[in-house]
């Protein structure tokens, strides 16, 4: 690694030797294989209920686009907007999920050239080669939301972090890392962590060397930038992670919160704060502190991975549940740069065989998730309803949000829509999805309401586990209204349950 004179000691990489051309060849080779890896299949599976929000916000008008937007889907709302632009191409899922692939593609080629300005020629390979097969990336790649666009972003603001400090006097770099930057927390929240991460790796290199000139103006600038997104999230009222409290981590914290006062949380959360601060103090004035500065990659790295996670943790017990491990994809690049270093520092064979071994296994993960990768399967269960549909029939689906995606998908069978009333929720299916983006009231009574005077009902069912009370009364109302269950239909994700009136 080449560093400027005048610019702060970041350490060296050892082994950035080689031909220029050799370097090229490697990027490109690896660069193909994690195009490959990505569009395998990538139109073989049924939009996801997530996919199916992204799919119909991005095609739903400009009103609705900004009022969903401002009060209910604020997080990846840069992803939101260029899905807009794209999907004039197309609606099918192969063209839709294409920018997710593009993007993770461009992922792979910056954080090769991030590694190798920390680690050096062969690290970046070798965390090329890991990424290009890694199952994640490559979910992430054939999923139409944005976590493939801010794994790209915060990989480019981390690149040119790295490059701004190399060179502190191109007054460029440190403009475009703020806006990279900027752009990366409106693709995803989290990314708004990353920059807290680059501060606190400045802590750890050689006294009185961060360009400190450079870096007020930049993290000044850089908050303005986030002024909006501030706004936005202060504005609408889910800020995309309120739902977290129902995954499994949300449990966790909310049984936390609920168990120990908050009082004491707060304290703790204090506690653990002050202690950091205190301990990265002590070590800055230690005698071996240009020990640590000199391996500043590896300390940046490690930054880069645990302080974005510790700041949800700790946000999490003091505020509430918001740690939704998916949003965390980047923190998914410094893992993996830490990993690439440490296979590079193995000696003999070791390091083959381990890479060997990583790589099969990855590669199994990814053949799986391209044969067995659908967890939602609505486009067959829509193909079902419609293609034995008849001339009354009621339509009715839980929860009630999943109608965004059986909606995206009987809607392709045009015949077949004049045919089925939609009993509950309520709504021509050629109306807006997005007004199902939300919570609806689920009682007995009103549902034997919504479905009188039908004779013949599909009940299409989707993760009425995580609502056991509505699904009792949903369920009463049927009953209630004189229709018994008939055949169960089963598909990844999705039940479809006939219904007919005794």
């Amino acid at each position: 690694m080449t560093v400027v004179p005048g610019a702060p000691d970041m350490g060296a990489a050892t082994d950035d030797t080689g031909p220029p051309m050799s370097w090229r060849l490697s990027v490109t080779v690896v660069v193909i294989v994690g195009a490959i890896a990505s569009f395998l299949s990538v139109g073989r599976a049924s939009f996801s209920l997530d996919e199916s929000v992204s799919t119909t916000l991005a095609g739903a008008s400009w009103h609705t686009f900004s009022h969903s937007v401002l009060h209910r889907e604020a997080n990846m709302s840069l992803y939101y907007l260029l899905l807009r632009l794209w999907m004039h191409l197309g609606h099918s899922e192969a063209v839709v999920r294409s920018l997710s692939v593009l993007v993770s593609v461009a992922a792979l080629a910056v954080l090769m050239v991030l590694a190798r300005q920390l680690f050096g020629r062969r690290s970046a390979v070798i965390g090329g080669v890991l990424l290009a097969v890694d199952p994640l990336v490559v979910m992430f790649a054939q999923n139409a939301r944005g976590y493939a666009l801010s794994l790209l972003l915060v990989s480019c603001s981390s690149a040119l972090f790295v490059s701004a400090l190399r060179s502190p006097a191109r007054t460029g770099l440190w403009v475009a890392y703020a806006l990279v930057s900027a752009l990366a927390a409106y693709a995803n929240f989290w990314a708004a962590l990353v920059p807290l991460a680059h501060g606190a790796s400045l802590a750890f290199l050689a006294r009185r060397s961060a360009p400190w000139r450079r870096l007020v103006p930049t993290a000044v600038g850089l908050a303005v930038l986030l002024v909006p997104l501030a706004l936005l999230i202060h504005a609408t009222d889910s800020s995309g992670v309120n739902w977290a409290a129902g995954s499994s981590a949300g449990k966790i914290f909310s049984k936390v919160r609920a168990d120990v006062p908050h009082r004491v949380i707060d304290l703790a959360v204090l506690l653990v704060v002050a202690a950091v601060v205190v301990t990265v103090a002590v070590v800055r004035r230690h005698p071996k502190t240009q020990f640590v500065s000199a391996h500043w990659p590896l300390v940046f790295a490690l930054c880069w991975l645990v302080v974005p996670l510790s700041a949800v943790v700790l946000l999490s017990l003091a505020y509430k549940p918001l740690l939704v491990v998916r949003y965390l994809v980047i923190c998914l690049p410094p893992f993996v740069l830490l990993v690439a270093h440490g296979l590079n520092r193995l000696r003999g064979l070791l390091a083959p065989v381990v890479l060997a071994v990583v790589v099969a296994v990855s590669a199994a993960g990814v053949g799986a998730f391209v044969l067995h990768g659908s967890s939602q399967d609505w486009r067959a269960a829509a193909a079902l309803v419609a293609e034995r549909a008849r001339p009354g029939d009621g339509v009715v689906i839980f929860a009630p949000y999943t109608r965004i995606p059986f909606q995206w998908y009987i809607r392709q069978h045009p015949q077949s829509t004049a045919l089925l009333h939609p009993a509950f929720p309520p709504g021509p299916w050629n109306g807006d999805g997005m007004r199902y983006d939300a919570s609806f009231g689920v009682s007995a009574s009103a549902i034997a309401r919504d479905v009188a005077g039908d004779h013949r009902l599909w009940l299409v069912l989707s993760q009425q586990e995580l609502y056991p009370a509505a699904d009792r009364a949903l369920l009463a109302g049927l009953r209630s209204a004189g229709f018994a269950a008939g055949r169960v239909r089963t598909f990844a994700g999705v039940q479809v349950v006939d219904y007919t009136a005794s």
